[in-house]
């Protein structure tokens, strides 16, 4: 009687365990969710302008910013900023 006692003890442990990792999974799941909400509206694709097979144009709007963004091989570059009429340029 004493061994099933110390298994149940071992058997209610790992439930336990197993419950406890399910749980920080979901918050740690919520959480994320709760963060990427929060930017959703804020960054917008408003235009994509391919220029070669490798390489296009990209618009984006970023928390009311416009900017021009080269996607390429060296990766993406910021092309200029964009404000009202005239435009402001970026990198090098």
């Amino acid at each position: 009687m004493n061994n099933l006692g110390v298994y149940l003890q071992i058997l209610g442990l790992a439930l336990a365990l197993c419950g406890l990792v399910v749980f920080l999974a979901w918050v740690l799941r919520r959480l994320r969710g709760l963060n990427s909400k929060g930017l959703s509206g804020a960054i917008q694709i408003k235009a994509i302008k391919p220029l070669t097979y490798k390489s296009q144009l990209v618009l984006v709007e970023v928390l009311g910013q416009r900017l021009l963004i080269g996607l390429g091989e060296g990766g993406p570059r910021l092309i200029c900023e964009l404000r009202g009429e005239g435009h402001e340029e970026g990198g090098p």
